[in-house]
């Protein structure tokens, strides 16, 4: 194994170092259609990164005159910032195709870009980038709201690759570690539990304007060729709908570029302490079509991570083995000189060869099951857009079809659901989920004396749950459970916000969301071996209304103060999994109950954002308040089979932190969040446990991350990038019978880089410590009450990466 490990990775590096000798390209800018009037510099900068679709540090803008250049007609970026920026004291440079930074004019200016994929710096993300998550293109530092982003090339630097390294980089975000495209996304400490069934997400998640998740676990997209990723932290309701009672995800993928040819190829080998190498290789190309017209962007990759759990029962080595692939199109073109039209395609398969859990009483990073726990994840979407511009507002529409099939395998031999002859036994669940979904904003012309936005949202979508437990013991597999479920789920909305300017300094938002949705559920369950079967037909529907209002005060150019009240909220539901003569209460007595209600959440905050030393230190803070009514929360029945059960009444009070501090070649992060999570009125009809925390997240938790470069000649330069962070203890689940503690570690990442404009050599050591810590006390339902199952962290790794650009 280990000489199959090394020869893939050294077949990987000399297809990857053939690469370096590519001439870089010549960069060239895209042709947009401008028509910016004479304004306020900083929203006219605002005006033409939302019209690009770049980013712009706007920090040095505030020492630029206070208002800048009219600019009407068809230029490049360069052109059109260069009139906009004409007598105004300030210039610009690229700090790669999808980043500018605003400056003094007495320094020198840099107009042409940087070849694709190799960025030259990074913006301080805390006060800089043109955040869209709040469905309007708004730079960070006026944004009432706890966001936070991301560009692409601070990701790359720390080592982000997937939502779960994104989680120790970003304040108050976590991620279960149930394994690659399994995982749940929990924001500022609100947690419904941490497995994944019938609810729908905490959290929504977004790749541009398409909503990729319903009740889904987090499909894992690999992060690649992000141009910035954005957390809104605290319930969306108004704006996102059901779904988003912890925050929205929202992936902004680098944008097709009209004019310029080009590219980047990466290529990754590693080798885990305790367990076997990985490798992976991941590329972008942009192809100019039409004359500049249009464009088309082609992303693929591949990683194969290697396993470091033991089979001691089979004799297996490294089980846990992942591979990860996908691709993604983008394409984007004119249909006249005010609008345009864009369609892509996503897809990405994930295949796990096992679970990850360790069994305690075992040797480190082993465990002794009958069964290998195998896990497909199959991710795809299609979606074509419209956008321009009417008299009266700027208009976007998207509509997408999502897929999205997952399948697991269980070991049920020790402890099945039902009775089966003595040997193996396997649980699968067979999940797969197709929406229709479709979208259309308008929003106020940017020039406009009130702002406001307003949209109209439909859903159509299909599940198909199949579960089977089959007794392995015999020659011919025996068929001892299985239950068939479908689901069909409309849902429609409209939506608005207004901003009221109630003086220069003091503004207003307010904003709802009127829902609708209905949802028909149709099961049948058979157990062969013991002649019985059953079925269910049903339904709910839910109509209601969720507002938000926000009271914002810039107190200075450099100092906003935010007071917000915003509500979130998910429909009910039908519960149908159980085993024969399971008895679900119809009238909502003990449970399980064949009904759960819809749970709302209420979030009250109070934020800031702030910078000084003349833009180098950027801070963000708030305190929240948060209210929950009827929880949601996936459990197990003593069979290991799940169901839903509101569980109570909770809340949760905290204060979270991130700053930033930026000096030259320096840059230092930090964030934490400390919070009081609790179930403070439990369901009588539910076992909860005695310490009423929420459920499968921690009291704090924190991280701090460092970047520094040193010039080593004009057009080279060596890096180095670490990052720590901190998750506190915390217990799996409410139950009063099965919720191990869990959590209590820190994990970290070192890397050291050299770069030129072309390309980039990395050596990075992920857990430098080799901490194994409890990231997840969970890998079997089945085994669940029997077992002690701890989820390690991934044993230290060290990985050397080369990327080139052409």
């Amino acid at each position: 194994m280990l000489r199959h490990t090394v020869r893939r990775g050294l077949a990987v590096f000399v297809c990857a170092a053939s690469l370096l000798l590519a001439t870089p390209a010549a960069a060239a800018d895209a042709l947009f259609r401008f028509d910016i009037a004479r304004e306020p510099l900083s929203a006219a900068l605002v005006d033409l990164a939302t019209t690009a679709g770049v980013s712009i540090s706007t920090r040095a803008a505030r020492a630029c005159a206070a208002q800048g250049q009219p600019v009407a007609g068809r230029y490049t970026v360069s052109e059109a910032l260069a009139r906009l920026l004409e007598g105004t004291g300030c210039s610009f440079r690229f700090i790669d195709k999808g980043a500018v930074e605003i400056r003094p004019a007495a320094r020198a200016v840099r107009t042409g870009a940087a070849p694709v994929g190799i960025p030259e710096a990074r913006t301080n993300d805390l006060d800089e980038l043109i955040v869209v998550a709040t469905r309007r293109a708004t730079a960070a530092d006026r944004l009432a709201y706890a966001v936070s982003s991301q560009d692409g090339a601070t990701m790359a630097g720390l080592g982000v690759k997937d939502d779960g390294d994104l989680a120790s980089t970003e304040p108050a975000m976590t991620v279960t570690n149930l394994g690659p495209g399994r995982d749940k996304i929990l924001l500022r400490g609100l947690s419904d539990g941490p497995l994944t069934g019938r609810t729908q997400s905490m959290v929504g998640i977004y790749l541009d304007d398409v909503r990729l998740t319903y009740n889904a676990p987090d499909p894992d997209l690999k992060l690649v060729d992000m141009a910035q990723v954005e957390v809104l932290r605290g319930p969306q309701g108004a704006l996102y709908g059901a779904g988003s009672l912890g925050g929205v995800l929202h992936l902004a993928s680098a944008q097709p570029d009209r004019l310029s040819f080009g590219g980047w190829v990466s290529a990754t080998v590693g080798a885990t302490e305790h367990g076997a190498g990985s490798d992976g290789i991941e590329g972008v190309l942009n192809l100019p079509l039409f004359n500049g017209r249009g464009a088309a962007r082609i992303v693929a990759y591949r990683d194969d991570d290697g396993g470091y759990i033991n089979d001691t029962a089979l004799n297996l080595r490294h089980v846990n083995q992942s591979t990860r692939q996908g691709v993604r199109l983008s394409t984007d073109f004119d249909l006249t000189e005010v609008w345009t039209v864009s369609a892509g395609v996503v897809g990405q398969a994930i295949n796990s060869a096992d679970t990850q859990y360790e069994l305690a009483g075992q040797p480190a990073f082993s465990r002794n099951v009958a069964l290998q726990e195998p896990h497909d994840n199959d991710f795809s979407e299609a979606h074509v857009g419209v956008a321009g511009r009417l008299d009266w507002a700027d208009v976007k529409w998207t509509t997408a079809l999502v897929s999205h099939h997952i399948t697991s395998r269980y070991d049920a031999t020790s402890d099945p659901p039902v009775p089966v002859p003595s040997g193996p036994a396997a649980f699968d669940d067979s999940d797969g989920i197709r929406s229709l979904v479709s979208e259309a904003t308008f929003t106020s012309k940017d020039d406009a004396p009130v702002q406001w936005l307003g949209g109209l949202f439909f859903s159509h979508s299909i599940q198909t749950v199949d579960l089977k437990l089959t007794s392995l013991a015999t020659a011919n597999p025996l068929l001892a459970f299985k239950e068939a479920r479908r689901d069909r789920l409309d849902e429609g909305a409209a939506f608005g916000e207004t901003i009221w300017p109630l003086s220069t300094l003091l503004s207003l938002t307010l904003g709802g969301r009127l829902f609708t949705s209905t949802s028909h559920v149709s099961s049948a369950i058979q157990a062969p071996l013991n002649g019985t079967q059953s079925s269910f037909t049903g339904g709910v529907a839910h109509l209601g209304f969720a507002p938000k209002i926000v009271l914002s005060y810039a107190r200075s150019p450099n100092v906003l103060l935010y007071l917000q009240a915003a509500e979130g909220y998910r429909s009910g539901g039908v519960n149908t999994t159980g085993v024969p003569g399971q008895a679900f209460d119809p009238a909502g007595g003990v449970e399980p109950n064949r009904y759960y209600s819809g749970d709302e959440l209420w979030n009250l905050e109070a934020g800031l954002r702030a910078s000084s030393l003349d833009g180098r230190l950027v801070v963000r803070a708030a305190a929240f308040e948060a209210i929950w009514q009827n929880i949601q929360s996936d459990e197990l029945l003593p069979s290991g089979l799940p169901f839903t059960a509101n569980i109570g009444d909770g809340r949760n009070t905290g204060v979270e932190f991130e700053g930033r501090y930026s000096d030259g070649p320096l840059v230092l992060r930090m964030n934490f969040l400390v919070n009081a999570p609790e179930l403070d009125h439990a369901n009588p009809e539910f076992p909860t446990r005695s310490e009423s925390g929420l459920a499968g997240v921690p009291d704090a938790s924190g991280g701090a991350s460092a970047h520094y470069s040193w010039p080593l000649s004009a057009n080279r330069s060596f890096e180095l990038d670490g990052r720590y962070a901190y998750v506190g203890r915390s217990h799996l689940t409410f139950d009063e019978v099965i919720s191990p503690r869990m959590g209590g570690y820190a994990t970290g990442r070192l890397a050291a880089s050299v770069a030129t404009l072309s390309w980039r050599l990395t050596l990075a050591v992920d857990n430098p410590a080799d901490e194994r810590g409890n990231t997840f006390a969970y890998g079997n339902p089945f085994t669940l009450r029997t077992t002690q199952q701890i989820t390690p962290l991934r044993p230290r790794t060290v990985s050397v990466s080369v990327r080139t650009a052409f």
